[in-house]
């Protein structure tokens, strides 16, 4: 149903994934799908969010009385739970309530959680999704500049497109680095940016490590990132893949959703 990414006393961090998935075969959602808008039975989605948080609640002695889903459209915008018939757009959430559940949705994008250390009343959690247009716009600055205490935040990356996998053509590519560097989101002139986070092919297609640019963003406001190794949501078969499912010739595919909850 999910791995654990992170736990301690005061927070909880999970990633949900695919479940029982034939990903390189016909299946198109697996027994775990969490997202609504992809052409899965609405109802059954529903009744699979509402397991996740029977099982989480399960697991922290019924701590968790909701969790809170976004309409995600690849923006900067960061909001604070409302609990509406309709989901909010926005592309993080930002939250110092306990046993709310923040939730974002992904299939190669980057999922972050971030969390301070501050007198635990006070303590704020967020999550985040991060594709190359959010990083571009500026989505985890955004997300940080929302923090009461600025000071010793964490951060987890959950499974998400690899370097390896991600290929681009060169313009975007510089797109993408010329918008990071005009609006100062790393501490990298343009050259050493591309250096970092590019490689090049022998066409006009390259690679692009979007779990670098991350990293490099949350460097550059000093906050750590807690998990060493990020894995790859193309190439492990137990997480929904959206570029995967472009090649495989799939018409959809499902999302995972990873969820951080102030306990």
């Amino acid at each position: 149903m999910f791995d654990i990414l992170y736990q301690n006393d005061h927070v909880l961090i999970i990633q949900t994934h695919a479940g029982q998935f034939d990903k390189w075969g016909d299946d198109l959602y697996g027994s775990f799908n969490m997202g609504r808008h992809v052409g899965d039975d609405g109802e059954q989605v529903l009744m699979k969010r509402m397991a996740l948080m029977d099982e989480l609640n399960h697991m922290t002695g019924g701590q968790i009385h909701e969790i809170c889903w976004l309409n995600q459209i690849h923006s900067d915008i960061v909001v604070h739970p409302a609990f509406a018939m309709s989901p909010q757009d926005a592309d993080a959430l930002i939250s110092d309530e306990m046993g709310v559940g923040l939730s974002i949705m992904t299939a190669d994008c980057v999922p972050i959680a971030l969390f301070n250390h501050a007198n635990h009343h006070d303590a704020q959690i967020a999550c985040i999704h991060a594709g190359w247009q959010g990083l571009t716009k500026g989505i985890i600055k955004n997300t940080y500049q929302k923090f009461t205490n600025k000071t010793n935040i964490k951060a987890v990356i959950g499974a998400c497109i690899s370097h390896d996998n991600y290929e681009i053509n060169k313009t975007l590519a510089h797109d993408i680095i010329n918008q990071v560097s005009d609006k100062t989101l790393v501490a990298l002139t343009v050259d050493e940016l591309y250096q970092n986070i590019i490689t090049d092919k022998d066409d006009d297609k390259c690679l692009i490590d979007i779990v670098k640019l991350t990293k490099l963003q949350l460097s550059h406001l000093n906050i750590t990132v807690i998990n060493d190794t990020v894995p790859c949501s193309y190439a492990n078969p137990k997480y929904y893949s959206y570029r995967q499912q472009i090649h495989a010739k799939k018409s959809a595919t499902g999302r995972m959703a990873t969820v951080i909850v102030k306990l």
